[in-house]
């Protein structure tokens, strides 16, 4: 392998690219970014990596033109969900017969073979939690497991296991799965409560999962109705190496009830032994004033729920508050027991 692209090389893209370059000097890896990102890498020629293992400055190409991909051998598709198809179309043809591995959010595989080859098309999910702190710089805060897999079964087991080989050179924890359909609703489902929390700007662990109001107002009911319309569609989920994994949040959050343990937990989540704040996309979003991804996850359970003639109330309320935040030209969050009580509304009616 010579040469990696990454179309989407904002925190995830640009981490996967450029640790993959740290870790295999003689590949080249194209940066295909925008905005100021694209230029502070232009400028300096690199991309700053930081995280548990300090700085790294890498060096990469950066651009924002399809013919800049062109030959690759691997491209790293991880744009915004909303932004899939227009951008599919845009560089499909500089992709050509280029293996393409697509981390992110939503299930994006329907939209992503109208364009490429579906075998060499490769989908997958990642539990790590990175952020763009300065243009052309990215910070790891959690080093998640990401897991990739065959779109369809068209795509040979040589290519999957070659795919996440090159991603594991990385140093991130990789994995390959089969069944990935699976993996990518577990991680959905648990991205449909985190896109909850954003409504209160909430910390989705400390101040959600471990408030006992917001976990059995919101997420346990988001979380229910998610597991109710996967089976309705016939989806079985799989599970998931790492605390991503929303069988055992599940799990977890049915031990909270417990009178006293979630007073306990509570406690450690605001010591040392914290875990880091989760950032989602679609809080980023709405501070810039962007578009967000919400219909291609908790809008995605509507959309199936729909599909199976069973309702979704609460991740369909999701969507329409954040769709509603959106459009104002404030962006005032609710505070965390206002989000709670409107939820526990929409259980009277």
């Amino acid at each position: 392998m010579k040469k990696i692209s990454v179309i989407g090389a904002g925190a995830i893209g640009a981490m996967f690219g450029g640790l993959i370059k740290r870790h295999n000097p003689n590949l080249e890896v194209v940066m295909i970014a925008r905005g100021d990102h694209l230029a502070a890498m232009q400028d300096r020629g690199t991309v700053e990596l930081r995280g548990d293992w300090g700085k790294y400055d890498v060096p990469v190409t950066a651009s924002s033109e399809p013919s800049a991909i062109t030959g690759s051998d691997l491209v790293l598709f991880t744009v915004k969900t909303q932004d899939t198809a227009a951008t599919a179309e845009r560089f499909a043809e500089s992709i050509g017969d280029a293996v393409v591995v697509s981390l992110q959010n939503g299930i994006n595989q329907r939209i992503l073979s109208k364009f490429l080859r579906p075998d060499r098309l490769l989908v997958g999910m990642t539990a790590t939690n990175m952020g763009i702190i300065a243009p052309g710089v990215i910070d790891c805060t959690r080093r998640g497991v990401s897991v990739i897999g065959a779109a369809s079964a068209d795509v040979p087991a040589e290519i999957v296991d070659h795919a996440a080989q090159t991603l594991s050179s990385s140093g991130l924890p990789v994995e390959a799965s089969d069944s990935i359909l699976g993996v990518q609703y577990n991680k959905l489902l648990f991205n449909t409560m985190g896109y909850a929390s954003v409504l209160s700007a909430t910390d989705f662990l400390r101040d959600g999962i471990f408030n006992r109001t917001w976990r059995t107002s919101v997420a346990m009911p988001i979380l229910d109705e998610g597991f109710r319309v996967l089976e309705a569609a016939g989806i079985p989920l799989q599970k998931a190496s790492g605390g991503s994994d929303v069988i055992r949040l599940r799990r977890l959050m049915r031990m909270l009830a417990v009178p006293g343990l979630d007073n306990v937990v509570r406690m450690i989540a605001r010591g040392p032994l914290a875990p880091p704040r989760l950032v989602f996309s679609v809080y980023q979003d709405l501070l810039r004033g962007r578009p967000t991804e919400i219909e291609f996850v908790n809008g995605e359970i509507a959309r199936l729920a729909n599909e199976c003639g069973v309702n979704a109330p609460y991740n369909a309320e999701v969507v329409r508050m954040v769709h509603e935040m959106e459009r104002s030209t404030e962006k005032k969050f609710m505070s965390r027991e206002e989000v709670a009580e409107h939820f526990r509304s929409l259980r009277r009616d």
